[in-house]
């Protein structure tokens, strides 16, 4: 019987494999390497604090939008739709309408399609279009750790552009 012999495809790790994987890399880091990753963990974070705030007030330079994506997650993005629909205005960063009328109810059902809706994101927003270009942008962005992305390959962040409403 032949030995076998290992595939050149990695196996899926599982997330305790890759916990243990990442605490050996911590234990074989020296202080002032931990320091270093500590220092930009911290950075990246208040840069993406800084552009929360910047994005809670409508901003007009899609471009400007577009950079700033690089440095934020899904996550962040989620927190400047809520803190915007807090403050009435549309979730959608490039929008600059005011939610005048919120609904109470936190289902629609649609007879016609046999579908029940949760609202409670479409809240967020001025207009069914509006939240459709938000999800697409959010979708775009990263989920990884903002201090990794040096080790990764950014997208280009492209808008959606419907008909307005």
């Amino acid at each position: 019987m032949e030995p076998r012999s290992r595939s050149k495809s990695p196996k899926p790790r599982s997330p305790a494999s890759r916990r243990a994987a990442a605490v050996r890399k911590l234990r074989r880091m020296n202080e002032e390497q931990l320091k270093a990753a500590l220092l930009k963990k911290k950075e990246c974070n208040d840069k993406a604090h800084k552009i929360v705030e910047k994005l809670i007030d409508p901003i007009e330079d899609e471009k400007m939008l577009l950079k700033m994506l690089v440095d934020i997650n899904q996550s962040h993005y989620q927190d400047i739709t809520e803190e915007r629909a807090i403050m009435k205005l549309c979730g959608y960063p490039i929008c600059k309408e005011v939610i005048e009328e919120i609904p109470k109810q936190q289902f629609h059902i649609s007879v016609a399609t046999k579908t029940v809706y949760d609202l409670t994101d479409r809240k967020n927003f001025c207009s069914g279009s509006c939240m459709k270009k938000s999800n697409f942008l959010k979708s775009q962005l990263l989920t990884s750790p903002l201090w990794m992305r040096d080790q990764e390959d950014i997208p280009d962040f492209k808008l959606l552009s419907l008909d307005d409403k």
